[in-house]
């Protein structure tokens, strides 16, 4: 687990690296350039632009880190490109200057998650993959601490904040990959194969089931939150300044429930238990805790079920990669969980739009706000992901000639 540990932490630290730019870095270059009205739209491109870069670099780099075999030079090139590219996040010129130093950060950082994604899975025995799958699940969120922590403590020196995570991830990423097993099955080429070898291994049914699941958890943590201050002021007729703090507290909620939950099943006998039954609790947990949410009758019980909800998501995104994980060749991991990661992207992409359209007033009759019928739509795709179960039965996408260090999925 040593080398799980390693990569956790310099995972966090790309995390961090991204975060105080995207939370507070561009808006303030933004209105450098424009006037308020317009940063608005200026930034949401941006940050769109970024994200779509994340969603091709994560998985391309991964695909390059696997063919060459240069994980841990993918891994070291990624970070101290990640700190050029942030330089010029701080000290770009032009909005286009701007643009452009974002989208290289997201696609260098999301380098350094492709290697670590490759690095992370050879070798990996079947007994520690959920427990790996924890420790990445926690440092999801915990990974944005730093650069939060940052942002507050340096509120005034926005060049500053933006460079402190990527210039000491600069230099501890390179020493944590120096830290890396040199052997031959972590650092090595994919050994040789059809080109559509990587395409049939993301087509299995096994992949394809668990990326859904992926999407729809990832899909209903993103909805639950994008409505949040309205259904407070709404709903319970809360002020505007305490609804936003109650926005805040139950962000934080969700989030200690996720990280608590992911890495109790990492360091507990939960990491033995069969990542599909897993799988499954977290469904029928999310579910439970979304419909909670429709139907709260007030602020307390609403807190209480954005909590189980944390703790369900948390168990059902280290379940999940658990399992993804379990149906990818090694030799061509960090191309699969690139292109399983892209749940988590596309779901906040789409979720405002389509949890908009859910908000129909009236549904739930003791309540006029109209978010409980959107929490109610959903958590039917969550149920209905339990259907798709038995479908993970199987125990790899791969045939086990393809890849004898193949681990297997639980039954």
């Amino acid at each position: 687990m040593k080398r799980v540990v390693l990569l956790a932490f310099a995972q966090c630290l790309a995390m961090g690296a991204l975060t105080a730019p995207a939370v507070v870095g561009l808006s303030v270059r933004v209105r450098e350039f424009v006037e308020p009205d317009a940063a608005a739209g200026l930034l949401g491109a941006i940050i769109s632009l970024g994200s779509l870069a994340a969603m091709i670099a994560n998985p391309l780099f991964g695909w390059l880190a696997d063919h060459t075999g240069r994980r841990r030079g993918a891994l070291t090139l990624g970070a101290v490109a990640g700190l050029v590219a942030t330089v010029g996040v701080a000290w770009a010129p032009s909005p286009v200057a701007l643009t452009a130093a974002w989208i290289t950060a997201q696609a260098a950082y999301n380098m350094c998650f492709g290697a670590i994604n490759g690095l992370i899975s050879h070798g990996l025995a079947d007994t520690d993959r959920t427990r790996a799958a924890g420790v990445l699940s926690s440092v999801s969120i915990l990974g944005t601490l730093p650069g939060l922590a940052v942002a507050a403590l340096l509120p005034h020196d926005v060049a500053v904040m933006m460079l402190v995570v990527p210039a000491f991830a600069a230099v501890a990423i390179p020493i944590l990959a120096l830290r890396l097993p040199r052997s031959a099955r972590v650092d090595s080429a994919a050994p040789p194969h059809r080109p559509l070898d990587a395409v049939r291994t993301v087509a299995s049914r096994a992949f394809v089931v668990v990326f859904t699941i992926r999407f729809v958890i990832a899909f209903e943590l993103a909805a639950g939150l994008v409505f949040a201050l309205y259904l407070f002021t709404d709903r319970w007729q809360v002020a505007e300044a305490d609804s936003v703090r109650l926005v805040s507290l139950m962000t934080a909620v969700g989030a200690a429930g996720l990280v608590g939950t992911a890495a109790i099943i990492a360091a507990s006998r939960l990491r033995r238990a069969s990542a599909r039954v897993l799988l499954g609790s977290a469904l029928v947990g999310v579910t439970i805790a979304t419909i909670a949410r429709a139907l709260a009758p007030t602020v307390l019980v609403f807190l209480l079920a954005t909590l189980v909800a944390g703790c369900a998501i948390g168990a059902g995104f280290t379940a999940s990669r658990s399992i993804a994980q379990a149906v990818l060749p090694p030799e061509r991991s960090a191309l699969g969980l690139g292109i399983f990661n892209v749940a988590n992207t596309l779901a906040p992409a789409v979720a405002p739009a389509v949890a908009g359209a859910l908000v129909v007033p009236g549904l739930v009759p003791w309540q006029a706000d109209g978010y409980g019928a959107m929490y109610l739509a959903l958590s039917v795709p969550i149920a209905a992901c339990l259907a798709l179960l038995p479908l993970l039965r199987e125990r790899s996408a791969v045939a086990p000639s393809a890849s004898p260090h193949l681990p297997q999925m639980h039954r």
